[in-house]
């Protein structure tokens, strides 16, 4: 068996597979394997990832999918998750790039660890990155400081479960926390964010201060990027459309946020203090809410962003 599985969802990555791949061939460190699943594309990512396979052989894994089922993202990541069996697994985004250093840097974090901590425990290791777009032009050197997040200001649940401060594509995780994570919820904001919520509450969410690897941006991310490259241009756009951006920020609390809330809490929720839980549980009823009650709750639990202006946000506009 390999030390290191490396989970390696696809959909519609054609373009930019060639570079991922030549970038994990680049990485120094123990023996890896990759473990990998089309989710329905319809682009050629299912002719890159077999012409992989055939150069590869036995260090490259792809689960069947005849019929092109779309799982959606938690469920391919599900799938994929559930057909490893290293003790540690790095989670890849293909249409990404690791920079050299990305796997024995998390791996080396996840072994110190456990040494101390044993591997009873639930860990997650997470790095920064370099943000790109499509063509790999830089959009800026860090994602923690472009996002206004970072692990370090992100600690407690409460504040994992209202804002994600990992990265997919940087992390590793140990077989313990695939334990007690699986099946991610189609709920989930993502297998990062609710892999950070169950390391955070059961374990150690561990953070590298690095730059790792490079997060390209396109027009297939799942997620949004920050409202303004500033806080200057998040306050003039919040004040040039003001109905956009709030539209914006119920989004992310009310079909995002809450709903990941509402799911991690009815399964763990007898596993957390009684705080942690009713905090959720607000989370969860945010919509349900008026306006007075919404904010009730956000006082009470000291339910906030990293960043002052977002935190500002949700409070003038939720």
């Amino acid at each position: 068996m390999t030390e290191i599985d490396i989970a390696f969802p696809c959909y519609n990555i054609a373009p930019w597979l060639d570079g991922m791949m030549e970038s994990i061939l680049a990485q120094r460190g123990p023996e890896w394997r990759i473990v990998a699943r089309d989710d329905g594309s319809s682009d050629a990512t299912v002719e890159r990832l077999k012409a992989w396979q055939s150069r590869l052989g036995d260090r490259m894994v792809i689960l069947d999918n005849p019929s092109r089922e779309n799982l959606g993202i938690a469920g391919c990541y599900t799938a994929v998750l559930r057909a490893t069996s290293a003790p540690w697994v790095l989670t890849a985004d293909p249409d990404d790039v690791w920079l050299p250093g990305h796997l024995e840097r998390v791996v080396n974090a996840l072994r110190a660890i456990e040494s101390s901590a044993g591997s009873a425990m639930p860990v997650a290791v997470c790095t920064d990155a370099e943000v790109i777009d499509e063509h790999q032009i830089p959009i800026a050197p860090s994602f923690w400081r472009w996002a206004r997040s970072s692990p370090r200001r992100v600690r407690h649940i409460l504040e994992v479960a209202m804002e994600n401060p990992a990265l997919g594509s940087t992390m590793a995780v140990n077989r313990a926390l695939l334990d007690i994570a699986l099946p991610i919820p189609r709920e989930s904001g993502g297998q990062d964010w609710w892999f950070a919520l169950a390391a955070t509450a059961f374990g150690q969410l561990h953070a590298i201060e690095e730059v790792s690897i490079l997060y390209r941006r396109h027009r297939g991310n799942h997620s949004n990027g920050p409202l303004g490259r500033s806080i200057f241009e998040a306050c003039r756009l919040s004040m040039a459309e003001p109905k956009a951006v709030r539209h914006r920020v119920q989004q992310l609390l009310f079909n995002k946020i809450a709903p990941q809330a509402a799911v991690f809490e009815a399964r763990y929720g007898s596993r957390l203090s009684a705080r942690d839980a009713a905090g959720l549980r607000a989370i969860s009823t945010l919509r349900a809410r008026g306006p007075i009650s919404r904010r009730v709750s956000v006082i009470r639990y000291g339910l906030s962003f990293a960043s002052m202006v977002k935190s500002f946000g949700m409070w003038v506009l939720c």
